[in-house]
């Protein structure tokens, strides 16, 4: 298989988080947060960085409703991006594992995904913004610092291949 089939296969991250903030939407009524199973399970690395990361903060009832209201109200679109995104990444594929595949074809379809990743990249960050503004300055310097571990934790993994 060519390099460039290979390469959605990186952005099943992207897409394991706009599944699992889908679920987590769709479950809203679960608790986030220690003891609290929630939403996402395996699979679902942003999810589970982001109720991890919640449950390290102390949240209130009230700020719990609250974020289970941002993520309720970004259900639709969230939906609506990750069927585009699986449907562009197996268009990718196809096009790039056929017997001689069109490089145009396999480019423009290589951009999709690309442009896919940044939306998806873009509501994660969007969801997160929405979020801080529920929590305390203290809060939100505990989640900051929990997320940069764990960012620090994939880099390290990643470096060791």
């Amino acid at each position: 298989m060519n390099s460039i089939a290979k390469r959605p296969v990186t952005g099943l991250l992207a897409l394991a988080l706009v599944v699992g903030l889908g679920t987590a939407v769709a479950s809203s009524a679960e608790p986030v947060g220690p003891g609290g199973r929630g939403p996402g399970g395996h699979g679902r690395p942003f999810l589970r960085a982001l109720r991890g990361g919640l449950a390290t903060v102390g949240l209130t009832d009230d700020q719990r409703t609250k974020i289970r209201s941002i993520l309720e109200s970004k259900k639709d679109g969230v939906q609506t991006l990750a069927l585009k995104t699986r449907t562009d990444a197996r268009a990718l594929h196809d096009l790039a594992s056929a017997p001689r595949p069109d490089t145009a074809a396999v480019g423009a379809a290589f951009l999709k995904v690309q442009a896919d990743r940044e939306a998806v990249r873009g509501t994660a960050e969007n969801v997160l913004g929405e979020i801080r503004t529920v929590l305390t300055s203290e809060q939100q310097t505990k989640l900051d610092g929990y997320l940069a571990a764990l960012r620090q934790m994939r880099r390290g993994r990643a470096a060791r291949g």
